[in-house]
């Protein structure tokens, strides 16, 4: 089965994406993927299976569950009860470089998300112990999730009632190098998608050609970089729309466009609509 390449969209002045899920908004990803962002899941109740690269068993009464970057997986949720809650918890490799490590007290916490690269799974106690923090994130405001997380994070840090879930490298035929390349093109595109990026630059930057970095990508994540470029600056738009009183022109601008009609056409294909309905539906 071929693996999906996913990107994982931080919002604007945010450190993680933290997301809450309930049986009438679950998670959109159902097929076989993987990221370089770090993902922890809780699941509330239910029962359901995990698919971890070749590793398989199942779960029940809940589930809470660390990994690591760019490890295949298929999703984790279930649903079982419509009252059930699925918190999905994703970070970059930058949260732990260049946020925890300005802080010598998260030595610990770096240590221990360091071993999430072979997957972790908690025990039922730590689970159940737990399941108040995550079930707070609903009603929390960003600066109280983020604390949360940390809470969290200190916990499963001191926990006993855990273990690894992959005994030794992936097995899955990736190509590790291109993976690892993508990501690096995924920072870029995040940080400078408000100004004109070349595919040239970035595979320079990679020590490539032209034509084997858009091979590349295209082979890591099964579309072509104009349309992911596309698509990445087309989200962040929405955000700009939902999140500032900006105009039009100023949000096209904003996200790296410069051609009105251009933006539009991308615009609709992306998101269905036209932006000026899209600003409308925002501010009803």
């Amino acid at each position: 089965m071929k693996v999906s390449y996913e990107q994982i969209y931080l919002g604007q002045s945010k450190s993680l994406k933290i997301e809450s899920y309930t049986n009438k908004s679950q998670c959109d990803i159902v097929s076989w993927h993987l990221h370089p962002e770090y993902e922890l899941v809780f699941i509330k109740s239910g029962q359901g299976s995990i698919q971890i690269d070749t590793h398989f068993e199942n779960y029940a009464d809940g589930l809470l569950i660390f990994l690591g970057p760019n490890i295949p997986h298929m999703p984790f949720g279930n649903k079982q009860f419509k009252n059930n809650i699925e918190v999905v918890i994703q970070f970059p490799e930058g949260f732990i470089s260049d946020k925890l490590t300005s802080f010598p007290e998260f030595d610990i916490l770096q240590k221990y998300i360091r071993k999430s690269h072979r997957g972790i799974i908690f025990s039922s106690e730590i689970h159940k112990k737990l399941s108040p923090l995550f079930l707070k994130f609903q009603k929390q405001n960003d600066t109280e999730k983020l604390l949360n997380f940390m809470d969290i994070l200190y916990q499963l840090s001191i926990s006993k009632n855990q273990r690894a879930i992959l005994k030794g490298n992936l097995s899955l035929d990736i190509n590790k190098h291109s993976l690892e390349r993508t990501s690096k093109v995924f920072q870029y595109i995040n940080d400078h998608y408000d100004k004109q990026i070349r595919s040239e630059t970035l595979a320079k930057q990679l020590g490539l050609t032209p034509n084997s970095f858009c091979r590349m990508f295209k082979t890591v994540t099964n579309r072509s970089f104009i349309d992911f470029l596309n698509e990445f600056r087309i989200k962040k738009a929405q955000e700009h729309f939902e999140h500032h009183n900006f105009t039009i022109a100023e949000v096209m601008y904003r996200c790296g466009f410069n051609d009105p009609s251009y933006f539009s056409k991308q615009f609709k294909k992306y998101s269905g609509i036209s932006p000026s309905n899209y600003c409308n539906q925002v501010s009803n």
